[in-house]
């Protein structure tokens, strides 16, 4: 199983940080975030499966979660991804419309495919209105991991990507005599492109038992064309002798997410100590670490997952304080048998404080939520922009995270239009509806909902007159 063949590198991996090339370890003296609140649940959040590991948690309104586990009801006897859903992360989970602890939403087709048997180690993006999932696959016990991607409208029913390919295979570029391969993905959807962390215990840069994380990134959610690979030379052009030349971090079974409060991406792994770490790297060169790493106290067995909003950037704090990086991670843990998920938490300071960041900063770290503001009208902050709504309708269609937050903050956000009611849509022969806004811009919807809780009418032009109007971001319906 894929488990077995996880566990095998977990440990040696914690310990092995200076086996590394010197490129992938912190440089001297990176600054130190201060930290507080630390926080944990009294007890596992979910159960029901047989082991859950290797969870990746969305904020969306409730906590979504997908994760690892193996129970009955699949298509055939391997691991499946499971899904449950809670108001809270200390739980109790429960799967969509059910008060069942979870349901399973994918596994292994039966077909003999490269994801036969076992799907495993999910992370999931939202990107508009389109979730995207990552996962590792065995097509039997004993081959090599690969990874896959599947699409879904809702995150519950998916669809398997590249063909029903792998988009990833193992490089078999050195033998760490670690079969397990290329597996464990994680995701971050970063300016129009996908971030891709993965594990591959036979790339080059593999440490000496296996243990890594190597990063592409692409605009192509199946990593098929457009793919860049980071090295010891910075972001370059994928080709076969690089594809896995150097790792990041000294980890496996790590999670990663973007934090726009701090310009640098978190890795959540696991240490020798028995705590989750978290590890900083500067977006521009991931050799580079941007703060010192930061352990979190708990009992660990494998496989954190750090909570993340749709887009897998960091959740905003509830307080307004900007400084204030809420950093949440459940895992798997050992305190209570059989292997079960569990929540911790803290906060991260920077002691930035919201006036000292350009609006940009600010507008990207509420990028997707909504904002409310005594005496304000509401708005979904979308692409950096502030929109402001009328329909209550119409401001659930578009966001599920929404915040209290002072006029300060909400007026730091650049605005960008007003969507009133009965708001003129604009459509054309072979181009979406759209809003016409303010200045004329024509904000594009993706679905009919959104036209209909607006009370709107659609008119019609040439292509020619809707091509001619300035263009706004799209407005993505959410299921």
């Amino acid at each position: 199983m894929l488990r077995t063949a996880v566990r095998s590198i977990v440990a040696a991996a914690a310990v092995l940080a200076m086996a590394l090339p010197a490129a992938t370890r912190a440089s001297a003296g990176p600054p130190t975030l201060r930290t507080d609140s630390y926080r944990s649940s009294s007890g596992p959040v979910v159960g029901g499966s047989a082991y859950d590991y290797a969870p990746s948690i969305m904020q969306d309104g409730d906590y979504k979660m997908w994760w690892c586990g193996q129970t009955a009801g699949g298509k055939v006897p391997g691991d499946d991804i499971l899904y449950a859903e809670s108001p809270s992360l200390d739980g109790p989970f429960h799967a969509r419309g059910s008060s069942a602890p979870h349901q399973i939403v994918f596994d292994g087709t039966g077909t003999g495919s490269f994801d036969n048997k076992h799907t495993c180690d999910p992370s999931v993006v939202r990107v508009g209105g389109t979730y995207y999932m990552y996962y590792g696959a065995e097509r039997q016990d004993g081959e090599p991991t690969t990874i896959g991607v599947a699409s879904s409208p809702d995150g519950i029913n998916w669809t398997r990507l590249n063909n029903d390919q792998p988009i990833i295979t193992p490089a078999n570029q050195q033998d760490t005599h670690n079969s397990y391969g290329a597996g464990q993905p994680s995701v971050v959807h970063l300016d129009g492109e996908f971030y891709l962390m993965f594990t591959d215990t036979t790339g080059a840069g593999a440490a000496p038992n296996g243990a890594g994380q190597f990063v592409w990134r692409s605009p192509d959610p199946t990593f098929q064309s457009h793919v860049e690979v980071f090295t010891v030379s910075g972001w370059q052009a994928k080709t076969a002798a690089n594809s896995r030349s150097l790792s990041v971090a000294n980890a496996v079974s790590a999670d990663w997410q973007y934090s726009d409060a701090l310009h640098a991406f978190i890795i959540a792994h696991d240490n020798a100590a028995g705590q989750t770490t978290l590890t900083f790297l500067d977006p521009n060169n991931l050799a580079k670490h941007a703060y010192a790493d930061v352990a979190i106290p708990g009992q660990w067995s494998e496989g954190p997952g750090i909570v993340s909003r749709p887009d897998k950037h960091s959740v905003v704090s509830g307080s307004g304080d900007c400084g204030r990086i809420p950093v949440d991670v459940i895992r798997s843990t050992t305190t209570f048998p059989p292997q079960q998920l569990a929540h911790i938490g803290i906060d991260l300071r920077s002691g930035r404080s919201c006036a000292s960041m350009p609006p940009a900063q600010i507008a990207a770290m509420y990028e997707g939520y909504g904002l409310q503001s005594n005496g304000l009208p509401a708005a979904v902050v979308v692409n950096g922009r502030r929109l402001q709504i009328q329909n209550a309708s119409v401001y659930t269609d578009l966001t599920r995270n929404r915040i209290s937050v002072p006029p300060s903050i909400y007026y730091a956000v650049p605005y960008g239009a007003s969507l009133h009611d009965r708001e003129k849509v604009v459509g054309a022969p072979g181009l979406p509806g759209a809003f016409q806004l303010d200045g004329g811009a024509l904000w594009p919807v993706s679905c009919l909902r959104l036209v209909t809780d607006n009370h709107s009418s659609i008119t019609m032009v040439g292509q020619g007159t809707w091509l001619s109007h300035p263009r706004g971001p799209d407005l993505d319906c959410l299921d």
